[in-house]
């Protein structure tokens, strides 16, 4: 009962703290559909897209849409760029970080053009946020626009992990903000850089900078993100070894963020007193924390917050040995790495970072190219002057002067040319690597994602059973209720058992990686090889109901017991098992019902010459399609796979023939004929 109270606390926290920041919102939309002139509609749409950034990403997103085609439609390229901005911040809440990169550059490629402020409204407009800068004049008002743009970059960086290109923007933005007089956003850039400061452990310059930001909110009078500053106060203390003063600016800094509706702070704020309670062991605060946060993550839709929520529980959990729910939040954080941090996403982010370097090259290039054209037409003219005044004293040295600068330029182009083909060339082995990686990937993901999709769906479907129990509860129908909390339970089994699935898929990775770690224990390898031949086949068994095949098992009841790693031996049998069921059974389709699959297990004990002792063979043959002279050489190379895209990783041979060769140093070896037959042997020093 304790345990539902704590849950039930989690599921109206949220409906509490947006209510005034909802009747905020609703008050100016309602307001913005009423508006006939276009301009008050731009400001309006502004304000809100504003408001729903840190609340709503999609909502923020949308409003955002609505300023760019009003400030098209106006030619306010200022306004076109403030809503670049905005949704290129809302697509980074998202976690979608090329198209944020992407659109963000859209916007500092319009206001870095000094052209952009001849058409800038200029006064005080109801509705309008503070932050905008439009009681400014126009250039200092593109200044602020470039300073913000900087730093909703800098942020993006930061959440890409490189803190030094994230402090490079951030310093951009200060600068900008600082010339334009723009206190709120200089505010708001000296608090989001305290954080880059800390992660690269630089300390004293965060707390300088957070100080700062403090000071800055005093002066200016906006303090819709006075609850982020006294959190990142909070951290810096934290980082400094202080932890009751950063304990003591955690629970100010979740008062200030909840009275102000900036719910990403509050967020923050309960994760960070959550890690708190846990390692003071008051559990109960800790969950009720984790489950705040949790609920408001959801609520905002923003998946950089649930994944350190999802991270939360994992950490509670284990600390809990509450296993269950530890494998439910791990499947939960493999689902959205999986489908928002994959390396398609980061690849696309490379390959987006990587054309702005080049370009941005390209500009510095070509102002070079035109400084050094306009010295050397100043240097020729003047030249030219001097060797007409003194044409007949001066003709070898202007002839030697002329060869000199023929020849340094050549030496210049050519240098150039060198440096070209350097970068070409690196850019060429990245590329190469990248796409290696991706043909790398590609397979696995796909794997994973299959139990994930049932993971996924009977979530959703406990969530929605979980709202009617409540009902059944709520209307005393307790016998409803309890037969759905056992179709809750059931549903709990599948999603354990289809997270177990995604964690075998995912530490087959791993143990691929590394030198097997199985402890030894004396086994008996006829019985491992039988139950190892019985659970691949009602594993194939229990995906395909059709599925059948003739088994045979020779076994030699002579050999004693060995001393392997069980756990690794079965391993390997199971990999050649599936492989063997799953060649019969493409050729079962392409034959049919002519072709009779079968598939025999042998193992025998061979004495070794000169008394060396004896090995054990384990066979296992198929009548299936066989393997390719052409490929048999590289059937144990890691990720290589016959199979086609997304039906196998290739890691199953290659993990195999690591434990066999490296882990009990046995051999394992495949004879085949293509069409016809496979057999694998396993040979184990006894």
């Amino acid at each position: 009962m304790h345990r539902f109270r704590i849950i039930l606390t989690m599921l109206l926290v949220w409906p509490i703290f947006s209510q005034a920041q909802r009747i905020n919102i609703d008050s100016l939309v309602q307001i913005s559909s009423q508006l006939k002139n276009d301009t008050s509609k731009l400001v309006y749409y502004r304000t809100i897209s504003r408001i729903y950034a840190e609340l709503n990403p999609d909502s923020a997103y949308y409003y955002s849409e609505k300023v760019l085609q009003l400030a098209q439609k106006m030619n306010f390229k200022l306004d076109e760029t403030s809503a670049l901005r905005e949704m290129g911040y809302s697509l980074l809440n998202r976690s979608n970080y090329p198209r944020s990169l992407k659109t963000i550059l859209s916007a500092l490629a319009i206001v870095e053009k000094p052209e952009s402020e001849k058409v800038v409204l200029v006064g005080e407009f109801p509705g309008d946020d503070p932050i905008s800068h439009r009681k400014a004049l126009p250039h200092l008002q593109r200044l602020s626009e470039i300073g913000f743009t900087h730093q909703i970059m800098g942020i993006l960086y930061a959440n890409s992990n490189n803190f030094e290109k994230s402090k490079h923007h951030h310093l951009l933005a200060r600068q900008y903000a600082e010339q334009s007089g723009n206190i709120p956003l200089l505010s708001i850039v000296n608090q989001t850089l305290n954080r880059v400061y800390l992660n690269l452990k630089n300390i004293d310059s965060a707390m300088i900078s957070i100080q700062r930001a403090k000071e800055l909110i005093g002066l200016s009078g906006y303090y819709r993100y006075y609850g982020s500053v006294l959190l990142n106060i909070g951290r810096t203390y934290a980082a400094m070894g202080n932890q009751p003063k950063a304990i003591e600016y955690y629970r100010e800094a979740l008062k200030s963020s909840t009275e102000l509706g900036y719910y990403r702070g509050v967020v923050a704020c309960n994760l960070l007193l959550a890690d708190y309670y846990s390692v003071a062991a008051k559990n109960d605060s800790a969950l009720l924390s984790i489950g705040n946060a949790f609920s408001m993550s959801q609520s905002m839709n923003a998946p950089d917050l649930l994944l350190r929520s999802y991270t939360s529980f994992t950490k509670y959990y284990r600390s809990t040995h509450n296993t269950d729910s530890l494998v439910k939040f791990q499947a939960m954080i493999i689902n959205i790495n999986d489908s928002l941090f994959n390396a398609k996403q980061s690849q696309q982010f490379q390959n987006i970072d990587f054309d702005e370097q080049q370009r941005q090259l390209q500009i510095a290039a070509t102002e070079k190219q035109y400084k050094n054209k306009l010295q050397r037409n100043i240097l020729l003219g003047s030249l030219g002057t001097f060797f007409l005044v003194a044409l007949l004293l001066w003709r070898n040295i202007r002839h030697r002067k002329r060869s000199s600068i023929i020849l340094q330029k050549q030496k210049e182009e050519l240098e150039i040319a060198l440096a070209d083909l350097k970068t070409t060339q690196k850019q060429l082995i990245q590329s190469e690597k990248m796409a290696s990686l991706g043909e790398l990937t590609a397979g696995i993901a796909h794997e994973i994602q299959n139990p994930l999709n049932f993971v996924n769906n009977f979530s959703e479907v406990n969530i929605e059973l979980i709202d009617e129990m409540n009902e059944k509860f709520k209307l005393g129908k307790n016998e409803d209720a309890v037969n759905l909390a056992e179709d809750i339970k059931q549903n709990n089994a599948k999603i354990n058992f289809h997270g177990k699935r995604a964690d075998s898929i995912v530490k087959g990775m791993l143990q691929h990686s590394r030198s097997s770690s199985g402890q030894k224990e004396i086994t008996d390898i006829n019985n491992l090889a039988d139950e190892c031949l019985r659970l691949s086949f009602h594993g194939m068994r229990a995906k395909d109901k059709s599925f059948n095949v003739k088994t045979e098992t020779i076994f030699d009841n002579s050999i004693p017991p060995v001393n392997i790693s069980s756990q690794d031996i079965g391993r390997v049998l199971l990999n050649l098992f599936t492989n063997s069921f799953y060649s019969v059974t493409q050729k079962r389709q392409k034959l049919g019902e002519a072709f009779e699959p079968e598939i025999s297990v042998k193992t025998s004990l061979k004495p070794l010459s000169g008394g060396r002792g004896a090995e054990v063979t384990i066979s296992i043959r198929d009548n299936g399609n066989g393997i390719p002279q052409k490929v048999l050489d590289k059937v144990f190379q890691p990720f290589f796979t016959t199979k086609p895209t997304g039906e196998g990783t290739g890691l199953g041979l290659s993990m195999s023939y690591d434990i066999i060769t490296k882990g009990h140093n046995g051999e394992l070896k495949v004879e085949t004929k293509e069409g016809e037959y496979a057999e694998f042997i396993i040979t184990l020093p006894v």
